[in-house]
């Protein structure tokens, strides 16, 4: 039986300790919050620790799950990395790109997997919406539009909107389209008095000529999460919280009088059935899998230090005011 050990037991680690208990892996959790902890591990009837090194020694462990605060992703990674743990970090991968790459070498010399918490790659309407493309039922990919806004999260402190926002449709953007970004603009500020950013807006061009538009903030007062892929032979709308994809399709019909208007067009909008199913849990399932049938991860470490490399070069993009070329 797998047994991993989860890292930082805010939001997210509280929501990995719950999946992994569910799934009968939770070996235990570990967080320098001593109360907390102590009342995550009494939750899900685990030992808590408030070290990591103490956790991996006392434990029979065969992966780490990493939610602590970005900064410290490197930290905690490298120790588990040196125990031959198998990990799965969450997104960020890191807080920067030199620290990325390093965690990525660490893991590749030391014949461990390190895959990245990028959870709307599961959500089933991201793999639906693939599906589609790849049978060709939608034509040729033109254009990506994504809004993914809300108000203010209390829980953020060290990164802006681009980072924990944003990033998921960074992330998501480069794998639906299927090429590589080569350039990255945006546009936006902080209307809040935080630190970092707010509200922005992201234009990814990819080298196959296709664009994606990318909308994040946390000024909007309700919480909207949809992705939009204009195609050749239809529009799809992704919702990613109710999990449903509705698909237009039209046709322009030739009349005789030309100057009449509006255009006369027909259209319909199908909606296509998805089975819900909650994405984290199936990050962690696959992050099980890559520890015991040794696949591939479905977000290897280095597609998330990609969707980094974009998500840190919007954030130039916003200081400078200037489009930021990706070698």
């Amino acid at each position: 039986m797998v047994r991993i050990l989860v890292v930082g037991i805010g939001s997210m680690g509280w929501n990995h300790a719950r999946v992994c208990s569910e799934l009968g892996v939770l070996a235990g959790v570990c967080d320098k919050d001593e109360i907390a902890v102590k009342e995550v591990g009494s939750k899900f009837n685990v030992p808590s620790f408030t070290d990591v090194n103490n956790a991996i020694n006392s434990l029979d462990l065969h992966g780490l799950i990493v939610a602590t605060p970005t900064f410290t992703h490197i930290d905690v990674v490298k120790i588990g990395i040196e125990h031959d743990l198998h990990i799965l970090v969450e997104k960020p991968i890191a807080d920067n790109y030199s620290n990325g790459k390093q965690m990525i070498e660490l893991a590749n010399s030391s014949n461990v997997s390190l895959s990245v918490g990028h959870i709307e790659r599961f959500n089933p309407v991201v793999e639906k919406a693939k599906e589609l493309l790849e049978s060709g039922q939608l034509g040729e990919i033109i254009t990506i539009s994504s809004r993914r806004v809300s108000n203010f999260p209390g829980r953020i402190r060290d990164v802006g909107v681009i980072l924990d926002l944003g990033i998921h449709d960074i992330d998501n953007s480069i794998s639906i389209m299927g090429s590589k970004p080569i350039s990255v603009y945006s546009s936006g500020g902080s209307h809040n008095d935080i630190e970092h950013e707010d509200h922005v807006s992201i234009v990814i061009k990819f080298e196959n000529g296709k664009s994606a538009v990318l909308e994040v903030n946390w000024i909007t007062p309700m919480k909207v999460r949809t992705l939009s892929l204009t195609c050749e032979k239809g529009f799809a709308v992704l919702d990613y919280i109710k999990q449903s994809i509705s698909i237009s399709a039209s046709k322009f019909v030739d009349v005789e009088d030309k100057k009449q208007f509006p255009a006369k067009i027909e259209f319909d909008t199908k909606n296509i059935h998805i089975e819900n199913k909650e994405p984290l849990r199936l990050e962690v399932e696959d992050f099980i899998s890559v520890i015991n049938d040794k696949k591939l991860p479905k977000v290897p470490g280095n597609e998330g230090l990609l969707a980094l490399k974009v998500a840190e070069a919007a954030v130039e993009s916003l200081k400078t005011g200037k489009v930021i070329i990706l070698d």
